[in-house]
């Protein structure tokens, strides 16, 4: 027979392993990004500050984002980690109290044809039924929705997707995605 103190030990293990089985621990979900701005429960151009709070908890920074054409702030990006240099970025618009654009660098974040970042690029684009194209510099994207209006796109790095961004029609991004 154990001794009490391993006993108790190997209680508590087991305690946590039945814990992170349930999928009570955050990696158990992920979110769908709609082509129409849904993301997750948020929704662009609908979702206010206090949604973002309400799905994401307390950012670990909020920053201005300041335009050259207006000469001032424009809005302000919601910043939360997702791990190890992994940040995911909701910017809401001062002009009108919304969710405008979405970033992440977080795999728990998925495409609704499942991809998602740290996958393999040329998987991606077969999954999205999409070509890797040029971005910014000598960046790459897949490119999920492209209009006037909408920008919904699978960064490229190192052949794996890197991000996800979604800007929507109040976008705060004075450069678009170049």
């Amino acid at each position: 027979m154990a001794p009490i103190g391993t006993a108790a030990a190997y209680a508590a293990v087991c305690a946590a392993a039945v814990f992170a089985a349930a999928g009570c621990g955050s990696a158990a979900t992920s979110w769908v990004v709609h082509p129409d701005g849904r993301i997750g429960p948020l929704q662009i151009d609908v979702s206010t500050a206090a949604d973002v709070r309400d799905f994401a908890g307390q950012p670990f920074k909020v920053e201005k984002v300041l335009s050259e054409a207006k000469k001032g702030a424009v809005g302000y990006e919601l910043h939360y980690r997702c791990g190890r240099g992994c940040v995911t970025s909701y910017a809401i618009s001062y002009a009108t109290g919304r969710l405008v654009d979405f970033t992440t660098q977080s795999a728990r974040f998925v495409s609704e044809r499942g991809s998602h970042v740290g996958g393999s690029a040329t998987r991606a684009a077969a999954a999205e039924r999409r070509r890797t194209a040029g971005a910014c510099g000598e960046g790459r994207a897949i490119y999920l929705r492209s209009d006037k209006h909408h920008t919904f796109v699978l960064g490229v790095f190192a052949r794996r997707v890197s991000l996800i961004t979604y800007l929507g029609p109040n976008t705060l991004s004075y450069e678009e995605l170049c």
